[in-house]
């Protein structure tokens, strides 16, 4: 019997901590290590120099080395593969971090022309028992999207499918008992001639086991035709424990960090002077506004607007140059201000999203739209949460509030009749659907998650780097006071 434990997008959450409230939290990668088996191969699949205040710490600043590596090292990892997170800062910070592991870097994908990242196609590890498992590693082909030539000086970064039936078949020479891809990727169903998420297409290579990530998601395992496919979230809240038979089966779960549990004993001592650095700049202002930006009770907001939401949307067109924004808030409600602190603004935007600029047209963007509108139900003439967006989960992050448009929902009509107004720059959308328009939103949003499948059928104009958070947090860096916005033009019927 072989062990291995997988993490992926832990985006630095080194610590049990959220960085928006007090006290410790069931996250991070020192409280997730304690599930860990001795003996058991570690492995992680990517994206940890980008998303966490500890990371833009060490980065700003230059620290080094950086805390996550440490903890990577202290909890014995076996296998790392770079996720697209990890090219942002280019050549010489990944070959900084990577240097700073022990552990084997995979990525059959990715070509190292400069020859100095340790980088390979696959790895075989032979585990206790002496069961010898192929780990083959590749990382999602959009980096060549959302990374500019420069990030990518030094590299190139190949067809994903391709390299990883080649290095399968390479692998496969040395007789491994268990072949495992690890794929800094997931699923989507995509067309083009580069593809963001090809989990599908991965698991009908033949490998025994695809351990994917990239998507922040939480699937359970589950099998795709010969393979046992599962996804582990973001944070280090969640790992997956797979267990491998010598008769050839496989048992896989997913499990929790837990705080509580006692801290290994390898972790003991981590250097802590960045997060220290961190904690402190918590409560420190870094702007203000000139009043509050506000996101009250979901229901009130979905109703009335929430300059919160109007806010983030002024943010994403100002970014992007679109004609429309598209955002949502999240399940617990925050308001702003009107001293802004980084705790409280990352309270406020708690994930480290990605923005995309598309192509549509006036009967996208209205389809979309009676997919917001469905959040509301009519019970005794008052409006209500429909129970399709609090069951069988709370999904209040996939309501959308809308910039750059004005818009009335009547929901006292049937669902997919609901939007009755749509107008930009004085133009009626409901009359003139053709009319074409840009739309920015998150690169969740973007795949159609939550409902909004329409999003799939428009034309990428653009793909940023950067993510929301840093750049909300550079925008009262250099504006100082904000204003509140004012509202949107939207009235909901009932």
């Amino acid at each position: 019997m072989a062990e291995i434990f997988f993490t992926s997008d832990t985006h630095s959450y080194v610590f049990p901590t959220d960085y928006t409230s007090k006290g410790r939290k069931d996250m991070g990668y020192i409280a997730m290590s304690s599930a860990f088996s001795k003996d058991a191969i570690i492995v992680d699949g990517g994206d940890v120099l980008q998303g966490s205040p500890l990371v833009r710490c060490e980065m700003q600043g230059g620290m080094r080395p950086f805390t996550a590596a440490e903890a990577f090292n202290r909890a014995g990892l076996s296998v790392y593969v770079p996720g697209n997170h990890d090219f942002d800062f280019g050549y010489d910070v990944l070959r900084s971090f990577l240097s700073e592991l022990k552990a084997d870097k995979i990525a059959a994908n990715v070509i190292d022309e400069r020859g100095e990242l340790g980088i390979k196609p696959y790895v075989l590890k032979e585990a206790s028992d002496g069961l010898r498992i192929l780990f083959v590693g590749v990382v999602t082909d959009y980096v060549n999207i959302w990374e500019s030539a420069e990030k990518l000086s030094g590299l190139r970064v190949v067809d994903s499918v391709k390299a990883a039936r080649l290095a399968l078949e390479e692998g496969r020479r040395l007789s491994p008992d268990f072949t495992v891809c690890v794929y800094h990727g997931g699923f989507g169903e995509e067309e083009g001639e580069i593809r963001e998420n090809r989990g599908s297409e991965l698991a009908a290579l033949g490998f025994d086991i695809l351990l994917t990530a990239h998507q922040h998601a939480i699937i359970e395992p589950k099998h795709i035709g010969s393979a046992l496919a599962l996804q582990v979230g973001s944070k280090a809240q969640h790992a997956a424990h797979i267990t491998l038979h010598r008769d050839g089966s496989v048992d896989a779960s997913l499990v929790d960090a837990d705080a509580s549990r006692p801290v290994p004993e390898s972790m003991l001592g981590i250097p802590t002077e960045a997060e220290e650095k961190v904690q402190a700049s918590l409560s420190e202002p870094i702007g203000r506004i000139d009043g509050v930006l506000e996101d009250r009770s979901k229901l009130e907001s979905a109703i009335h607007g929430s300059s919160l939401a109007d806010f983030f949307n002024d943010v994403q067109l100002a970014f992007s140059g679109a004609d429309v924004s598209a955002l949502s808030l999240f399940n617990d409600p925050v308001s702003l201000g009107p001293v802004v602190t980084l705790g409280g603004l990352l309270a406020a935007y708690p994930f480290a999203n990605t923005l995309l600029r598309l192509r549509i047209d006036g009967g996208m963007l209205r389809e979309a739209m009676e997919r917001s509108a469905g959040y509301f139900d009519i019970e005794d003439g008052k409006a209500i949460i429909s129970d399709r967006f609090i069951i069988p989960k709370e999904e209040h992050y996939n309501y959308d509030f809308y910039r750059g448009v004005s818009y009335s929902f009547d929901i006292r009509r049937p669902l997919g009749r609901r939007v009755v107004r749509l107008e930009h720059n004085g133009i009626d959308l409901i009359r003139h659907p053709e009319t074409k328009l840009t739309i920015v939103l998150n690169s969740y949003r973007a795949t159609g998650t939550g409902g909004y499948g329409v999003y799939r059928k428009a034309e990428v104009l653009e793909r940023y780097g950067q993510d929301v958070q840093d750049l909300l947090i550079e925008c009262f860096e250099k504006w100082g006071t904000v204003s509140v916005p004012e509202r949107t033009d939207f009235l909901l019927i009932m």
